[in-house]
């Protein structure tokens, strides 16, 4: 989730209204996409004036001004493109493919017939051009082919009768994906060397690694047991938590990040930490959290992580993390060990247009990204709005 340009949507749309650009100034906030109330609008086509309904996620098609939008409760993968919004993924009711089970044989088919069930975020492959798509309670992942729109399922069992959109399961390992079963894949994070990818498989509290081709599929992370524990061991015997707040219902939750050194950074969302994947030695760690909230009742402390839920390694080499519950966006220095808040107050609310990041209040973001400028973009789930932060 990188290389994003944007900010000419917005900036058209304040010169049109003649009340200038609020956000100007570095280090305020502005919405670059939705109206702040869920709901749908395909007659719309402007972003700031087309609703969102608790956007996941923004992604963006490096070396294009484009990005794309998971918008989790509209069930649809919404492209910005030359400013104009449109679906690409999904239809206008939720399900699982086409009536025809066509997107299950390649090439698949356009992805405007394609029904889903909750995405929950995306991942652009520079390395075949193509987006992937966790369906969270289609248990699959798709791939989207953007010079034919078509969409395909990629993993999981494709058998008609009892594939993983029927079931979820854990199978497949030393197999090829498309036998595969999953349980809420959430996360994928893109190894930019040889175009493998790696998937947050979130009930099974696991990692896995599927081949370019898609040939392959194994565990690298993760004993599939619930829990926190493994620090400094192999990352095969390492217990995430993923599956978070069981007394109410589950939320999309774990995110992973490559750094290009080695090393992949775990969003643990339910131990309330970040691990570390170190893939060279093949042990976890814990960069950050403790594995546990500090004050009681569910109270989350602003002094540590509270089901912090997206990770993205910023252009200043910093780590920056969607602090989900705490709503604020942190970002931590590998170098001097320290943690600062980048945005957001602790306090849920909906900023107005140009505030400081670090005044603006949030509401439980899930997402964030980088455009080209170095801008941070913000997926501000409860408020339905995509936010950005000028450099």
């Amino acid at each position: 989730m990188r290389a994003l340009r944007i900010g000419l949507p917005a900036l058209a749309v304040f010169a049109a209204t003649g009340c200038g650009n609020p956000c100007k100034d570095p280090g305020t906030v502005c919405t670059i996409a939705g109206t702040g109330s869920p709901g749908a609008n395909e007659a719309e086509d402007d972003p700031l004036l087309s609703p969102l309904y608790g956007p996941m996620d923004v992604v963006a098609r490096p070396g294009t001004s484009d990005f794309f939008i998971v918008d989790w409760n509209n069930h649809k993968i919404r492209l910005v493109e030359d400013g104009v919004m449109r679906t690409v993924v999904g239809t206008d009711f939720l399900g699982d493919g086409d009536p025809t089970f066509q997107e299950r044989i390649p090439p698949g088919v356009p992805g405007t017939e394609v029904a889903l069930n909750h995405p929950t975020q995306a991942e652009w492959s520079s390395v075949t051009g193509k987006l992937l798509i966790p369906s969270w309670h289609n248990h699959r992942v798709r791939e989207w082919t953007p010079e034919t729109g078509n969409s395909l399922v990629v993993c999981a069992n494709t058998d008609v009768s009892d594939g993983n959109g029927a079931n979820a399961g854990f199978a497949g390992d030393g197999g090829p994906a498309e036998d595969a079963l999953f349980a809420f894949p959430n996360s994928i994070a893109v190894d930019p060397t040889d175009g493998s990818f790696w998937l947050l498989d979130q009930r099974n509290d696991r990692i896995r690694k599927v081949a370019v081709d898609y040939s392959f599929i194994d565990t690298v992370a993760g004993n599939g047991d619930e829990g926190y524990g493994g620090d400094g061991g192999p990352a095969l015997e390492a217990s995430f938590n993923f599956w978070e707040r069981s007394d109410l219902q589950p939320e999309p939750a774990g995110a992973i990040e490559f750094d290009g050194d080695h090393t992949l950074y775990i969003a643990d969302t339910s131990n309330h930490a970040i691990r570390v994947f170190d893939l060279g030695a093949g042990t976890v760690d814990t960069l950050s959290g403790t594995g546990t909230q500090s004050l009681p009742g569910g109270v989350c402390d602003p002094d540590t992580l509270c089901y912090p839920r997206d990770v993205e390694l910023g252009p200043d080499g910093r780590l920056y993390i969607a602090d989900t519950d705490n709503h604020v966006i942190r970002a931590y220095d590998p170098g001097s060990g320290t943690m600062e808040v980048v945005a957001g107050t602790f306090e849920p609310g909906d900023a107005e247009e140009g505030t400081l990041a670090t005044e603006a209040t949030l509401n439980e973001p899930f997402g964030i990204d980088f455009d080209d400028e170095g801008a941070l973009l913000i997926a501000d789930t409860y408020n339905h709005r995509v936010r950005r932060v000028t450099p």
